[in-house]
């Protein structure tokens, strides 16, 4: 218990920058839902054998961030735990200057990483006001519940702001109906709730089970595949290469669709994992043509969920009844702006018209790989590549109804 206090004592300060939302982002950002059940276990936070299964991160966090305002034995074992996990990015903090902690901010692929939550853990620890207030105001720019999906926990479930309890308001400040029967009223006994006869609350229940089944089944592959990268990271070390990845998608999906069938997709989960490999993602961008009769919020949730970094663009369409919609322009300013960031930029296409800018940005310094279907892509631009890596029907997503 001594122990525990002197290390609650070392840090205390935390405590006075941030309040319970800013620790539970932290503890959203910094550790994965398994360490955050098994801290939960460990302060005793668990009772009745309850299921923690289906909890959403955002409440287990808070949950335990709560704690750690209230008993000190929890906020000891916690800190005790973030100090374990960052213990690098602690030291990398410590020894950089503002200036030099901004340029690894910058690398950082987004605001939702481990690693950027660690590295906002140490900032936050740091006794340099210019180090310690930037982490404050970066963690009040990231809104609760947001890693990933695009979508805060607000906007998702809009009860929250106004349900006093649920909210974390006195139990009494929730509108309770007068008990008192007026005239004419029928007993409360005849009265039959509403949840059990009414149809379309019943299929909202419905509906509001398989989404979270969805959303859990997301969850599992974003964690699965954060945990490669990192291992990643961690095998490949300081030296591994940083790379940035560029996905022209309407070309990928026109491609997929003329060499494996109208069904084919894409999975670029799968690309993504293929095209990083052992290095160290720095950024990903997926291009995205939209048209106002095709919903893509469903596609564009489901990339943001894989860490892109997702830009839609309008279909233009001309007098004449003819359309146009492409990227090329802006990917090339983005690939260049990112060209002395990493050291292999690769680009998902099989567009010719490429291959200029490929010729350039080999000479501002980073190498090029390309991804794309072969029968789809002009051969001047597997040429003009350091190194071409054809697609086939592994990186397509299985549309096989039997499995």
């Amino acid at each position: 218990m001594e122990n525990s206090k002197t290390a609650l004592a070392d840090y205390r300060h935390l405590f006075n920058r941030i309040d319970e939302k800013g620790l539970t982002r932290v503890l959203e950002l910094a550790l994965d839902r398994q360490l955050i059940v098994k801290l939960l276990h460990i302060c005793g936070l668990v009772r009745d054998g309850r299921d923690l299964a289906t909890a959403a991160m955002h409440t287990l966090a808070a949950q335990l961030a709560g704690d750690c305002f209230e008993r000190e034995v929890t906020a000891a074992q916690v800190i005790r735990t973030l100090v374990h996990t960052s213990a690098r990015e602690i030291e990398q903090i410590g020894k950089s200057s503002p200036n030099g902690i901004n340029s690894l901010l910058s690398d950082r692929t987004d605001a939702y990483t481990r690693e950027c939550g660690r590295m906002t853990f140490a900032m936050l620890l740091d006794e340099r006001e210019t180090v310690y207030a930037p982490a404050i105001e970066r963690l009040n720019r990231i809104p609760a519940f947001q890693p990933r999906s695009g979508v805060s926990e607000e906007e998702a479930s809009p009860y929250l702001r106004d349900d006093p309890v649920l909210n974390g308001g006195p139990e009494d400040a929730r509108p309770v109906e007068d008990a008192r029967p007026t005239e004419g009223a029928r007993p409360m006994e005849d009265a039959r709730p509403m949840e059990d006869t009414d149809p379309a609350l019943i299929e909202a229940r419905r509906h509001g089970a398989d989404l979270e089944k969805q959303n859990r089944i997301l969850e599992d592959r974003v964690r699965e595949m954060q945990r490669r990268i990192e291992q990643f990271r961690e095998e490949g070390g300081a030296e591994s290469e940083r790379v940035a990845l560029f996905i022209d998608v309407q070309n990928m999906w026109y491609a997929a669709r003329q060499q494996h069938g109208i069904a084919a997709r894409v999975d670029f989960e799968k690309l993504m994992q293929a095209a990083v490999n052992d290095r160290r993602l720095i950024r990903a961008y997926a291009y995205v043509i939209q048209t106002p009769e095709v919903d893509q919020s469903g596609f564009v949730t489901m990339l943001e969920q894989f860490s892109y970094e997702v830009k839609r663009k309008d279909l233009r369409r001309r007098s004449d009844g003819s359309a146009k919609g492409d990227w090329d322009m802006e990917m090339a300013i983005d690939m260049i702006r990112m060209a002395e960031k990493v050291d292999v930029v690769i680009l998902a296409s099989g567009d010719g018209d490429f291959v200029s800018l490929i010729q350039l940005l080999k000479e501002l310094g980073p190498r090029v790989e390309v991804f794309s279907f072969p029968h789809n892509t002009a051969r001047d631009l597997m040429e003009t590549a350091d190194q071409y890596h054809p697609m086939d029907a592994s990186l397509l997503i299985d549309m096989d109804p039997a499995r």
